[in-house]
């Protein structure tokens, strides 16, 4: 049913100003998603459906509002587009033909899911779930509307990595709360900067979850992996997935905060692994942290970091990681931090200093030890440097080995340096490798982001010769092509020669009598305009007119509708 209450932006579930109007500029009126619930729909007697927030290959997410508590929600609803689809009369989500048993196993799945993560949602630093109910021939779960920025966002707002300071701040808390989850018998699967949130407190959630199947790539259901951030597992059938699986994700997640690099994914890592230790992209980043970090992110799961209390264990095992000097400027900031993020352990610091002291003489009695050391330390490093210990009398011989020390012998070796992951801008013109001859390739790959190195000539720590040549591939980013005019075409064939591309796109689907049934009529990439091939992110939107006398284009010829169907998955 609709609701009749239309005082609220079905774009943020705010209240309309006199003239109907919201500051969030939402349209009502705009196509949207043909999966989509209709806004204004009302679920469980209660939930007011509005704007859609996500869709992936399991789920739609709307901004809802619960009219009987009267806040707004997170609706979550169980719609698996490669298996079903929406009946445009009851908005009922049907299994396509010869799919129904595994539509009814994953929403069950789906279900049970939900259904568990009720019993956590007094937990702190999940996104809590509220309610589950079955409606529709589908499942709605209810988040509780809390306002956060996924951390990916947070990142980049804050100059793209942090210290380790903060890091250790901010993840410590979540840490915590995974090993709860999975001492619990869950294993999340897609922890990546964007099912990660950031609430006003400045404090992690974890949010994004869903059944194994939709982080799973050979699974019945479109796949939702996080290049750099999924582990191997994940992209094989026949691999076992764990707390390890975890693991992994937060380690990559580490690893992008410390570096503001983004890891190799791991795919590309089971052919050549060249994921390059943090340490070497960040000096600041002690080699404690670093090689726990390669640790938990080891291709082999069995060689992997066990659990996230190990992962833990390890990032904290000496003292530079755990407790670090640092200048005034940067304990300034790490205070700041703090402070805004963390008021309640600030305070308990406050309360608890002064309730242990020593004694004046005492202190004053280290402090002079202190300096006494420091000054011996001086004195003997100040003699050795002016030559006088253990000088040779012959200054012929002296001559001979100073000679041979600041002279590099025939054929001497240096070591290649691992170049991927790193930005061409950030090796390019770089004083630290002006003993190699540097050479850029430019070559079009998805994997990596535009401008930086995916591949090199020379493997990491293989010795070389001081001015060996070295060529570095340059990714630059998706292949780029032309978007062609399908305004006027039939849908079908703009289908096929979308597809033909590698162009992603969706196909919004007009019901009016206005437009020509099975005829485009617009297109939100104009003709002649670059776009990206295979870029999930950013989809063509395809409008077309979708009915001929009352009926549905899907009710077509039953071969016809099932290759459109295969095609657009």
């Amino acid at each position: 049913m609709l609701t009749e209450e239309r005082n609220l932006c079905m774009g943020c579930m705010s209240v309309l100003d006199e003239n109907g109007k919201c500051r969030c500029g939402y349209n009502e009126d705009a196509p949207t998603d043909e999966s989509c619930m209709p806004v204004r729909t009302v679920v469980g007697e209660r939930y007011i459906i509005g704007r859609m927030i996500k869709i992936d290959g399991e789920a739609i997410t709307y901004i809802g509002f619960d009219k009987e508590n009267e806040e707004k929600v997170y609706i979550q609803e169980y719609m698996p587009g490669k298996l079903a689809k929406r009946s445009d009369l009851t908005g009922e989500v049907i299994p396509f033909s010869g799919y129904e048993a595994q539509y009814k196993t994953l929403m069950a799945d789906f279900y049970d899911l939900f259904e568990s993560l009720m019993n956590f949602r007094h937990t702190e630093f999940l996104m809590p779930v509220i309610n589950v109910f079955r409606e529709n021939n589908t499942v709605y779960a209810i988040y509780k509307y809390i306002k956060t920025i996924s951390y990916g966002d947070y990142l980049s707002h804050n100059g793209g990595e942090f210290t380790w300071p903060q890091v250790k701040k901010l993840f410590m808390p979540l840490f915590t709360t995974l090993t709860y989850l999975h001492s619990n018998g869950f294993v999340h699967r897609g922890i990546s900067p964007e099912s990660i949130r950031v609430n006003a407190k400045g404090q992690l959630l974890l949010c994004g979850f869903g059944t194994a199947a939709l982080y799973s790539k050979h699974s019945l259901i479109e796949p939702s992996l996080s290049a750099g951030y999924s582990a191997p597992e994940q992209y094989s059938a026949g691999l076992w997935q764990g707390e390890w699986t975890d693991v992994y994700s937060v380690a990559a997640v580490l690893y992008k905060s410390l570096t503001g690099t983004l890891p190799a994914d791991a795919e590309s890592r089971k052919e050549v692994d060249h994921l390059c230790p943090p340490e070497e992209l960040n000096f600041n980043i002690s080699s404690e942290v670093s090689d726990a970090i390669l640790n938990a992110m080891t291709i082999n799961g069995e060689y992997r970091t066990r659990s996230i209390d190990d992962f833990t264990a390890e990032l904290l095992e000496s003292t530079s990681s755990n407790t670090k000097l640092f200048g005034a400027a940067e304990e300034a900031v790490i205070k700041k931090a703090e402070e805004e993020y963390f008021p309640e352990e600030i305070e308990t610091e406050e309360k608890t200093k002064g309730k242990i002291r020593l004694p004046w003489g005492v202190i004053a009695t280290i402090i002079a030890m202190v300096v006494l050391l420091a000054l011996v330390s001086f004195v003997f490093r100040y003699t050795e440097i002016l030559g006088f210990g253990n000088k040779p009398n012959n200054s012929e011989e002296s001559s001979e080995i100073s000679q041979s020390e600041v002279s590099e012998p025939e054929g001497y070796l240096i070591t290649m340096p691992n170049f991927v992951g790193r930005m061409k801008d950030d090796v390019e013109n770089n004083a630290q490798y002006s003993d190699f001859n540097i050479v850029f390739e430019e070559e079009n790959n998805s994997g990596y982001v535009e401008g930086m190195i995916f591949d090199q000539s020379v493997k990491y720590k293989t010795e070389v010769e001081k001015g060996s040549t070295v060529v570095l591939k340059v990714s630059k980013g998706y292949e780029k092509v032309l978007m062609p005019g399908c305004i006027g075409k039939d849908i079908n064939e703009v289908t096929l020669t979308l597809s033909e591309m590698g162009i992603n796109f969706q196909l919004i689907p007009n019901y009016s009598a206005e437009h020509e049934y099975n005829i485009v009529y617009d297109q939100s990439v104009a003709e002649n305009t670059e776009v990206a091939v295979g870029d999930r992110m950013n989809k063509v939107l395809i409008y077309y007119g979708a009915l001929e006398g009352g009926r549905d284009p899907w009710e077509k010829d039953e071969e016809e509708s099932t290759g459109i169907r295969d095609i657009i998955g």
